[in-house]
Formats: C-alpha cells, sequence, structure tokens
C-alpha cells in the first residue's frame, strides 16, 4: 500500500546548474523524467506507489520547476537535458538505475542510451514524440515524405497531421511573441479532446503548466527537435518497455508501435494503459505502476 510522500527536497549542481530532486523508498534505483508540461509534480501520485517497490529519484530537468527559469537568450536543448541526467546519475552515484521518462522526458532517455548504456538497468517509456522515427529531418523532404506514405499509410495521416496541426503553428505561435496561444495550440495537441479539457479544470495541474510555460514556449520557438532516428532505436540494447495511453491522440501510438518495432533490445515490450491519454501516469498510475512492476522484476520471483 502507498503512502503520500512527504521527503523534502534536496538540490545536485550538474553541469553548471542546480536541480531540485526528491527522494523516496528503498530497492533498486529508479529515476522519474518529466516532459514539457510538468515537472517533478507530475509524478507525486505514482512515486508514492514505486517506493514502495524502488528507491525513487524525481528531479525537475533544467530551467523546470523549483528551478532557475531559463534565461533571456538561452537556447533549450534536447542535448544539454541528456547530459545533465547523465550527471545526476554520475554525480549522485546511483547508477545503474531504471529510468521512467515521459514524452520529452523520454526522449532525453533514449538520447543519453544511445551513448551511456551502462547507466541504465531498464528504460521505461511513456510516449516519446519520435515524429522522426518517420521522416527523419523537420520540416521533412518531399522524397521522405513520399516514403513515410507509401510504407506507413495509416501512421502517415496522423504524424503528419500531428505535425501540420500542432507542432508547426505552435511553433509560428511562439515565433511571434504568442506565448499564451502556442501554449494552447501544443498542450491541446499532445492532449487531445478528452484530457485538455479535463486539465483546463484543474487549477493545480494547469498551475504546473504556467509554471513553466516560458520553458514550452522557448523550445516551441527555437524548433530545436531531437534528430532520434531509427538507426539510434536499433541499437537499443537496455530491456525496453514502452507504455502507451490507449485514449490519447492516436499519433502517439503510432510512433510508439514504430519505436517497439525498429528496437534492438533483446526483450522489449508495449502495454496499453487503459482509460489514459500522454500523461500516462497521470491518468492511470495503477496500471503503469502493475505494468513497470511487472516488467522490472519478470525473472524474479515473489514480486
Amino acid at each position: 500500500m502507498s503512502t503520500p510522500i512527504t521527503e523534502a527536497l534536496s538540490y545536485v549542481d550538474v553541469n553548471g546548474t542546480t536541480l531540485a530532486y526528491r527522494e523516496s523508498g528503498q530497492g533498486d534505483p529508479l529515476v522519474l523524467v518529466h516532459g514539457h508540461l510538468s515537472d517533478q509534480r507530475t509524478w507525486t501520485v505514482l512515486e508514492s506507489k514505486l517506493s514502495t517497490r524502488f528507491h525513487v529519484y524525481n528531479y525537475s530537468k533544467r530551467y523546470s520547476w523549483p528551478n532557475e527559469p531559463i534565461p533571456d537568450g538561452e537556447a533549450h536543448l534536447w542535448e544539454q537535458d541528456s547530459l545533465d541526467l547523465a550527471s545526476f546519475i554520475e554525480t549522485l552515484g546511483i547508477g545503474p538505475v531504471h529510468v521512467l521518462g515521459n514524452s520529452s522526458g523520454a526522449t532525453v532517455v533514449l538520447w543519453l542510451s544511445r551513448t551511456r548504456p551502462h547507466l541504465f538497468r531498464t528504460l521505461l517509456l511513456e510516449e516519446p514524440p519520435l515524429m522522426t522515427l518517420f521522416v527523419p529531418t523537420m520540416p521533412p523532404e518531399p522524397l521522405t515524405v513520399l516514403s513515410f506514405l507509401l510504407w506507413h499509410p495509416i501512421s502517415f495521416c496522423y504524424v503528419i497531421a500531428y505535425g501540420a496541426n500542432t507542432i508547426s503553428p505552435a511553433s509560428a505561435q511562439a515565433k511571434k511573441g504568442e506565448y499564451d496561444l502556442a501554449l494552447t495550440t501544443f498542450a491541446s495537441g499532445c492532449l487531445g479532446p478528452k484530457f485538455w479539457p479535463q486539465m483546463l479544470a484543474n487549477p493545480e495541474r494547469m498551475r504546473q503548466v504556467n509554471d513553466n510555460a516560458e520553458l514550452i514556449c522557448r523550445f516551441l520557438r527555437d524548433g530545436n527537435m531531437p534528430k532520434y532516428q531509427v538507426a539510434g532505436a536499433r541499437k537499443i540494447k537496455v530491456p525496453t518497455l514502452v507504455i502507451t495511453g490507449n485514449e490519447g491522440p492516436y499519433f502517439a501510438q503510432c510512433i510508439d508501435y514504430e519505436l517497439l518495432r525498429v528496437c534492438g533490445a533483446p526483450r522489449k515490450k508495449e502495454v496499453k494503459i487503459q482509460h489514459a491519454g500522454h500523461l500516462v501516469h497521470e491518468d492511470n498510475p495503477n496500471q503503469v505502476f502493475d505494468e513497470i512492476v511487472r516488467f522490472v522484476f519478470a525473472n524474479q520471483t515473489n514480486t
């Protein structure tokens, strides 16, 4: 039975910045990596469950609440987030770790696993937005688009629509300084027509979005999408669990299916989480917890 997390925040210096984090529980180390619409608060409910089986490290990424905000003129780089994750693990001396990432946090995990797989025991990935598994460059080349259409006609419709209706307009709005509009376009496209209204109706959850709005819009303005492609996925050797919400926008399900298909890990699996969208762990923390425990401890008894 899980209990509320009451541990105070700690702080660690990595790569010239200070990151807030919280430790809870005992067992194998498990690090939580949030996405753009979140910070460490997104994991609160699931963290209390995970801490019954793991020693959990829940940190906020660079420039995310409650860390120092992004300075004017500073670029928001995926690569830097990955280097920070590596430094976080190494500075605390906790590797190798299980790692659970949501959305862009899952992309950060995948990016780091290419060069430092020794830091990880398992990769637990909630809907990384890897459009570049289908179209290696953004914006895509015409021949790439044609190939995508021919080889993946169903995924093509949903992934291209996400790019055209969410990423492109949100980026254009952010470039014009229309941050409120950019944030709404991005969040509604990521979460979809069921879960975005639910978030809007939840003042506490919207506070988390608004606390990180500047960073989200800076990411959209700079257009720094990760260049994570099929070749990188094929080199994955760490056991990989792909966690997909079954009620969110369908583009994410298409990407997760393709990631699992090309993933080179000898042990890999995708699980569909019921009644969940892009913030899978928030929408159904009970099933996410059960699937993580089942995957991590698959070769052990009495779990």
